[in-house]
């Protein structure tokens, strides 16, 4: 799951990046068969990574790397579990790794990923450890695609529903698992492509929406702009992001900044910090003025997990539901 770290919630959203891979001499594309060989060169947000053979043990930063890594045929190869908040995984992945691998709940730092012994790190970047000091004892670092730059607070172009795809197809090259990745991204793209609703026909218009969520229960509400997936999202079940002209991914909004926009609907996340539903939509409901929102007192709020703000295939799950639950 996508977790914007409290010292970057201004951070910017991320891009999709192209992915050149190199191996024994020759260049492909991801995606490509696993015969390739090692040591494959991975182009990841801006820099080459070489990656000397299948990794076999991965320490995961955030959820989502988690689920990319199931959806890839690679999720036995993790060894320890980090940056997930008390955030849950999904219910359906295929060989979920054991909750006995979470080392460290936030952020971890240098020390803790080397005692791990990872050939390969995976997540949303690096805020408590040094990444050169892990380059010198071998470890390859690689972002989840849509997430270069969180850690630097760089703007970026927002990332879109085929940036889940291209990562799982990206891993199974990496891990040598390219029939399962494939597959899997085959399938979600044909999910997006089943689900995403034509606007072509001016059907949604006025249909506005403000995406928002709590980062933890002491932190003030906050909504998704313009930059990040789940601006993407919404524009393709239809819905028009009201901060869409902000281009950061993170914002911290009032229920006055809600009332001057006054959103049709509204789409309330849950589960960064491991709250459920019930309890994210009751903290929203008890901000003070927020049942003057007409989407409060016509009920159209939706509720979606948080990974479905992420690049996984949770948001994959996400569009589909949004776009059932707006049905008018």
């Amino acid at each position: 799951m996508h977790r914007p770290s409290l010292r970057t919630l201004a951070a910017a959203a991320a891009t999709t990046l192209g992915l050149t891979l190199t191996g024994c001499g020759a260049t492909t594309t991801a995606g490509a068969p696993a015969s390739a060989g090692y040591p494959l060169t991975v182009a990841d947000c801006g820099r080459d990574v070489t990656i000397d053979s299948a990794p076999q043990r991965v320490l995961t930063i955030g959820t989502a790397a988690v689920e990319l890594l199931d959806a890839a045929g690679a999720s036995d190869r993790i060894v320890a579990r980090t940056g997930e908040f008390g955030a849950p995984l999904p219910a359906d992945l295929k060989n979920p790794p054991s909750d006995d691998l979470i080392t460290d709940p936030s952020d971890p730092t240098t020390e803790e990923i080397i005692a791990a012994d990872p050939d390969l790190v995976l997540g949303y970047g690096l805020f408590n450890a040094d990444a050169q000091q892990l380059a010198d004892t071998g470890i390859a670092l690689l972002n989840v695609q849509a997430e270069c730059g969180h850690d630097g607070g760089s703007s970026a172009s927002p990332a879109t529903l085929s940036t889940v795809s291209d990562d799982v197809r990206r891993l199974g090259t990496v891990f040598s698992t390219s029939s399962t990745a494939d597959a899997a991204a085959d399938a979600l793209d044909q999910r997006v492509s089943d689900a995403r609703r034509d606007t072509t026909s001016g059907s949604g218009t006025g249909r506005t929406a403000a995406w928002v969520y709590y980062f933890s229960s002491q932190d003030p509400l906050s909504a998704y702009g313009g930059g990040g997936l789940p601006a993407s999202v919404l524009e393709d079940a239809g819905l028009t992001n009201v901060y869409a002209g902000t281009h950061d991914a993170y914002l911290n909004v009032s229920v006055e900044s809600l009332l001057e926009h006054q959103p049709h609907w509204i789409v309330l996340g849950y589960g960064l910090y491991g709250e459920s539903a019930e309890e994210a939509r009751a903290a929203f409901l008890a901000e003070p003025g927020v049942e003057a929102l007409e989407a409060v007192s016509a009920g159209r709020i939706v509720l979606l997990p948080a990974g479905a703000s992420s690049s996984s295939p949770t948001a994959v799950a996400g569009l589909e539901q949004l776009v059932s639950a707006t049905a008018e």
